[in-house]
């Protein structure tokens, strides 16, 4: 018999010594080292208890009895430091109170170590006899190591288990399964110390602590004893603002959270077994692609909700359900929509705004057919400043305008506008293009700022005998307009000045070119030149190979052909606006456009 139980108690030792490592393995917190600290002090108490017990000396036995108080006197302290970090106490867990905690030990053991004091503690008694359990004489040192442990040990659980039970109710199913196990090694010793019956001789502590020490590991470390992720899931679905409902295999509801209560109007207990197409009916107002409209039986209003599906599988992986969430997207709806109405708004005053950059059509010239194209970029809800304007100046005398503000948005339209009319107000047949934009540019200054200046092309066409056209412009930092003969021969015209608005005076200069039967002249925003495809830009060059393509055709098939160019060279949406202003001279009288 004492060989089974030495081999039990051992056996126990080596399990404890491997729920130890386990532990400092899994866990690189302060709260796992001192678990692992009290399951090697019990697993060190079990083995050399293990050892005690199959000596066959009395001096060995006495060596090995000795021994096993390192983990007896180990126990209770690592057990309370391991308590209060475990119970969120980690604060008091210092390094003078693991200092006094260790000075009871510490000195038991210096007792044991005196040969003068050492049977203050413990000594064999002489009934002692080789092959059978020993028995153990006390001593009052051994009294009071015996007081300080149990006292350690009971205030720790009793600690342990009433923060557990404050916590939760869920906590109380561990809290009653580590108090019956602490019980468990602690009934073993107090039986031992006692001396009742044949728990005299064999201690049966440290074997009892195997079970303590497992359940330990795998109800705290493994967390299986209070699994928490169902009252935490739980928890969440129950205060979730969304509805959540379970429906089983045939369609009938199952579960719901209070949400999908108070918006079907019903208690959980009356929609419990209705089916999907009951719900559908009492609940479905109307559905489109925001998501479902319901009416709010609580709120007395329509909300729109999204609704996701998912379904439920069981352990075997076969469909046991579906899960329904109905997510509150009203408010997003509503944002939505007055997002919209404000676009469509912005739109709107867009189109208003563009449409007042360009005369609603053209007028009629003597000797020349005009054409003009006028995009906005993107998909015309971004307001430009690109512009263009054609107006008579006398019965024989039209000026002509093609500009671009620096920048987008309404302050950029506002300068166009300002430049525009400025230019209509201030033109006359008797002041060159070049003296007119001086003046718009000394009215301009005053009202933006350098930020806002502006590129003008100004010209004023004259027709004269023999279906020649006279025109003279000025470039205020505009690029130079392009003259097509009839030959198919391309040049660029005009001297180029300083734009509007840049630099405290502006510096432009008249240019007098002359348009025979069949030339054209085509004046374009830099959103034509410097349309792109990859890191091509379009140019002057395709401008005219666009014009010599449609050669004899009207002015406004000419406009019309330059716009196609450059989308097809640059495909999707343009990102800039663009302008184009073609004049073409013709032997007849054009028509009017």
């Amino acid at each position: 018999m004492l060989t089974l139980l030495a081999t039990l108690t051992a056996g126990g030792g080596l399990v404890l010594a491997g729920l130890a490592v386990h532990v400092a393995r899994r866990r690189g917190t302060r709260m796992g080292w001192s678990l692992a600290v009290v399951l090697v002090a019990v697993a060190w108490w079990g083995t050399a208890y293990a050892l005690e017990l199959s000596a066959d000396r009395t001096a060995v036995k006495g060596v090995w009895g000795d021994l096993k108080y390192v983990g007896v006197v180990t126990l209770a302290p690592a057990w309370l430091v391991f308590v209060l970090q475990y119970t969120g106490r980690e604060r008091w867990v210092t390094r003078r109170l693991v200092a006094g905690l260790a000075v009871p030990g510490v000195l038991a053991m210096a007792v044991l170590a005196v040969p003068g004091t050492h049977d203050l503690v413990r000594s064999y008694s002489e009934l002692s006899r080789p092959g059978e359990l020993p028995v153990i004489e006390t001593g009052p040192a051994f009294w009071v190591i015996f007081g300080y442990n149990n006292v350690v040990l009971v205030g720790a659980t009793t600690l342990f288990v009433v923060s557990l039970v404050r916590l939760a109710q869920t906590y109380r199913r561990m809290a009653l399964v580590l108090l019956t196990s602490a019980l468990l090694p602690w009934a073993a010793n107090l039986l031992h110390n006692l001396e009742v019956g044949w728990f005299a001789r064999i201690d049966l502590t440290p074997f009892a602590f195997t079970v303590t020490g497992g359940l330990l590991v795998w109800g705290l470390i493994g967390e299986r004893l209070v699994d928490l992720a169902p009252l935490a899931r739980s928890a969440v679905v129950e205060s979730m603002a969304d509805a959540v409902l379970v429906l089983d295999a045939f369609g009938r509801v199952v579960d719901v959270n209070p949400a999908a209560a108070r918006l079907a109007g019903r208690t959980r207990a009356q929609l419990l077994g209705r089916t999907r197409e009951e719900l559908a009916a009492a609940w479905v107002a109307d559905a489109g692609p925001e998501g479902v409209v319901l009416d709010d039986p609580v709120e007395g209003r329509r909300r729109t909700f999204d609704v996701e599906r998912g379904p439920l599988h069981d352990a075997s992986g076969r469909v046991a359900g579906e899960l329904l969430v109905l997510r509150d997207v009203t408010q997003r709806v509503r944002d939505q929509q007055h997002l919209q109405q404000v676009l469509d708004d912005r739109s709107r005053v867009a189109a208003a705004l563009q449409a007042s950059m360009v005369p609603t059509s053209l007028p009629d010239v003597l000797g020349c057919d005009l054409g003009m194209r006028f995009v906005p970029a993107g998909d015309g809800r971004e307001i430009g400043g690109d512009f263009l304007d054609v107006f008579a100046l006398d019965e024989g005398t039209w000026a002509f305008v093609v500009g671009d503000v620096s920048g987008k948005g309404a302050e950029a339209a506002a300068v166009s506008a300002a430049t525009r009319y400025a230019l209509r107000a201030l033109a006359g047949p008797l002041l060159s293009p070049a003296a007119t934009l001086e003046a718009v540019d000394r009215v301009l200054q005053s009202q933006t700022g350098p930020e806002r200046h502006c590129t003008v092309v100004l010209g004023h066409l004259r027709p004269v005998r023999g279906g020649t056209v006279e025109v003279t412009l000025s470039l205020a930092g505009h690029h130079w307009p392009l003259v097509v003969r009839a030959d198919g021969v391309a040049e660029e015209v005009g001297v180029l000045g300083t734009a509007v608005a840049l630099l405290d005076e502006i510096e432009v200069h008249d240019a007098e070119v002359a348009l025979g039967p069949g030339d054209v002249l085509c004046v374009v925003t830099d959103g034509v030149l410097e349309a792109r495809r990859g890191t091509e830009e379009f140019g002057p060059g395709r401008v005219a190979d666009s014009l010599r393509d449609r050669g004899g055709a009207a002015a406004d098939d000419l406009a019309g052909a330059v716009l196609d160019a450059v989308r097809d060279f640059h495909g999707g949406e343009l990102v800039d606006d663009l302008a184009v202003l073609v004049v073409a001279v013709a032997a007849a009288t054009p028509g009017r456009r």
